[in-house]
């Protein structure tokens, strides 16, 4: 079976192997170090008040030199926090936040300000495969294909080496969201 003939969940499983066979590479620090730096000089990012990111997880592109940056350039960062019915919404991430781990092994803030999804400048979307012509395939749970549905800000997602596709290898369905951005 090519990749071409690859559902998404047969993507989502080869995905997962890739991305942590590539964290095993002897240039995976720097190479991610050069996608930060891409993003950092980014102009959808630098002129952006509130940036939205996730806190990633074992397994996943380390978002918190992401967030460090972020709120040292005087950026205010939302988090997201899932709801029911596969929705979420964006809170106001400070020091004195709570998080918690969800059953799925994601930290999300327990209260907290919620900011309004038209206030959020970009959005830095998770992963696990994109395409050059802005397609992605997420974890499976379709919160951020909802979430973007009617989001006005910049969404960017962040491709390591194994993330990118020239064109999508999986297929392509109506519900899902095109990224304004790639970065690779």
């Amino acid at each position: 079976m090519s990749e071409q003939d690859l559902s998404k969940p047969q993507l989502r499983k080869i995905q997962a192997q890739k991305i942590e066979e590539f964290f095993q590479r002897k240039d995976a620090a720097e190479l991610i170090t050069n996608l930060e730096s891409r993003l950092y000089t980014d102009p959808d990012y630098l002129n952006s008040q509130i940036v939205g990111i996730t806190l990633s997880m074992p397994g996943e592109l380390d978002t918190s030199p992401i967030i460090k940056h972020s709120l040292q350039n005087d950026k205010q960062v939302v988090v997201p926090r899932t709801l029911p019915h596969r929705q979420m919404e964006f809170v106001l991430l400070e020091e004195d936040t709570y998080l918690s781990q969800t059953p799925f092994g994601t930290r999300e803030p327990v209260g907290g300000e919620i900011i309004d999804k038209t206030d959020i400048d970009a959005l830095i979307v998770p992963g696990l495969a994109f395409s050059k012509n802005h397609y992605r395939v997420g974890f499976g749970g379709g919160f951020y294909d909802r979430y973007l549905a009617d989001f006005v800000g910049k969404s960017i997602s962040l491709a390591l080496p194994p993330q990118l596709y020239e064109r999508p290898r999986w297929p392509v369905e109506p519900h899902d969201i095109l990224m304004d951005k790639i970065i690779y």
